[in-house]
């Protein structure tokens, strides 16, 4: 026996503990069995040493890339949680190529409802680099498993191919390279939030989105560098990025991906920005969907927050796979025009849009010269690149597209809400209910536009008039019989400004 275990250079032995605590000191990731298994893993973790200490075992230094010839050895240790009683337990050591290399089990009587163990693989330099796997059985039933890397061993020093990247140092490779964008007007007030990261020297890639209506951008690092830039390099409005030129930033940076595409199942990760701050989240590739003009989306298998729009999709190796948000309408938020598009696919499939996110593949990307030439923002607003950015009114009560409307004593009222408007409906109409516990008189004005942002109509300007208990009623009639099939937008002006923004389908 002795002899087949030199054979894979690697030698086994297997501890089992006493009843234990699910508590742990230790970082740890949870792994789930399969979903019949009547064992559920509390608790996985390897590291490259540890200790017994009054019937719990210790991990010292808990880590997932291991060194060979550096350290010693690998320990795996799981909690589980499950009947009581005799159980066999089996540890299946699995090497990069997928293949089990050895099998070691033992038999021990649990007595109560948690228990735990771990296993031990002594390393050396002559053991395949890569990816490892270990998976447990209990009674023939899965009972989780837990990945880790041997690198660094002889033929590591061999191999030419790019080094993947644990989940520490892509989250830490994420933090470096991006930063917060501030969309601003031209008062400094705060149009939205997002993320950029960096391309290259004086390069930030973001989203088209966090600079659509911006009088300049507000870069804020996590090292509390500030920068400002009101400079584009480049960018496709439809297809959600742009590339900002910023004077004194870009010390770190993220390469581009491979030029061959992702495919669906290729891993990737992403920073989750939210209010208690930044954590690495999954953005493994679970399908593609391709839009009329927008081209190519990535759908992740994890939603997008809005503060995290613009920042970098990760592959495996730390480079940028694409540009998150990935919105398929400008001006448009991704999730709500999602909607309005799901109907028009024909394939009859219901998705959670609310659970997926949407990323530009950095394949849509091209490539710049060094010395190409910047254009301002106030640029592209003069060619009607941007939209004018929207401060909603505080006076709109509620607003919405319907096709039906009461009469109720003073007030009109709709019978239905829609964001869909059919060939087949007699009349269509916007509404919007006013109210405001001051006093306040303004004009109003209704601007419809196609996808291209072409403005198609305007209606005269209409007073309002408002004050406390006078509530309000205006209605538009939108012309949607002629209208051919597609996305519409209308921009409510209130006081010569826009005050709201909604989007609308035209179907057949």
């Amino acid at each position: 026996m002795a002899t087949r275990l030199r054979l894979y250079v690697a030698l086994l032995t297997l501890f089992c503990l006493a009843l234990c605590s699910a508590s742990a000191q230790a970082q740890s990731g949870a792994v789930q069995g399969a979903p019949a298994s009547p064992y559920k893993v509390l608790r996985s973790i390897s590291g490259a040493s540890g200790r017994e200490d009054s019937g719990r075992y210790l991990m010292e230094d808990p880590k997932s890339v291991f060194v060979a010839g550096k350290d010693q050895k690998v320990i795996v240790y799981f909690e589980w949680e499950g009947p009581l009683g005799q159980h066999h337990f089996e540890g299946l050591w699995k090497s990069p190529e997928g293949k089990i290399v050895l099998i070691s089990d033992f038999r021990y009587e649990a007595k109560g409802p948690r228990y735990s163990g771990y296993w031990t693989m002594l390393l050396s330099d002559g053991m395949p680099s890569g990816e490892w796997n270990l998976e447990a059985r209990i009674d023939g039933e899965p009972a989780g498993s837990l990945s880790f890397v041997i690198t660094g061993s002889a033929t590591a020093a061999a191999s030419s191919g790019p080094k993947l990247l644990t989940s520490g140092e892509l989250y830490q490779k994420a933090l470096e390279t991006t930063v917060t964008v501030e969309k601003l007007d031209a008062d400094g007030t705060l149009l939205a939030k997002g993320s950029g990261f960096w391309v290259g020297e004086g390069r930030l890639m973001t989203a088209f989105s966090l600079i659509d209506g911006a009088t300049n951008v507000r870069l804020l690092s996590r090292d509390g560098l500030q920068l400002t830039t009101n400079e584009a390099l480049a960018w496709n409005r439809w297809q959600d990025w742009a590339l900002l030129k910023v004077a004194g930033g870009g010390k770190s940076w993220l390469k581009r991906g491979p030029a061959d595409p992702l495919k669906v199942g290729d891993r990737c990760v992403f920073l989750e920005i939210g209010a208690a701050g930044a954590k690495l989240a999954d953005g493994s590739i679970t399908g593609k969907n391709t839009f009329p003009k927008a081209g190519e989306r990535l759908l992740l298998a994890s939603g997008v927050t809005t503060f995290s729009f613009g920042g970098p999709l990760l592959d495996e190796y730390g480079n940028y796979a694409g540009v998150l948000g990935g919105s398929v309408l400008p001006g448009g938020e991704p999730v709500p025009i999602l909607r309005l598009l799901s109907d028009t696919q024909g394939s009859g499939a219901s998705t959670d849009w609310d659970t997926t996110g949407l990323a530009v593949p950095q394949t849509l990307i091209g490539d710049l010269p060094a010395n190409a030439a910047s254009t301002h923002f106030a640029d592209l607003a003069t060619r009607g690149e941007f939209l004018p950015p929207v401060a909603k009114s505080k006076s709109i009560l509620t607003a919405t597209f319907t096709t039906n409307m009461d009469k109720l004593g003073p007030g009109i009222y709709p019978r239905d809400y829609k964001e869909v408007l059919s060939h087949k409906d007699k009349k269509a109409a916007f509404y919007v209910n006013w109210q405001n516990s001051n006093k306040e008189k303004f004009s109003c004005v209704l601007q419809l536009f196609n996808a291209d942002n072409k403005m198609l109509t305007e209606s005269k300007a209409r007073e309002v008039s408002l004050g406390p208990g006078k509530e309000v009623f205006t209605t538009w009639e939108i012309p949607v019989t002629a209208m051919p099939a597609g996305i519409y937008r209308v921009d409510l002006l209130v006081g010569g400004k826009p005050g709201l923004r909604e989007f609308f389908r035209v179907a057949d």
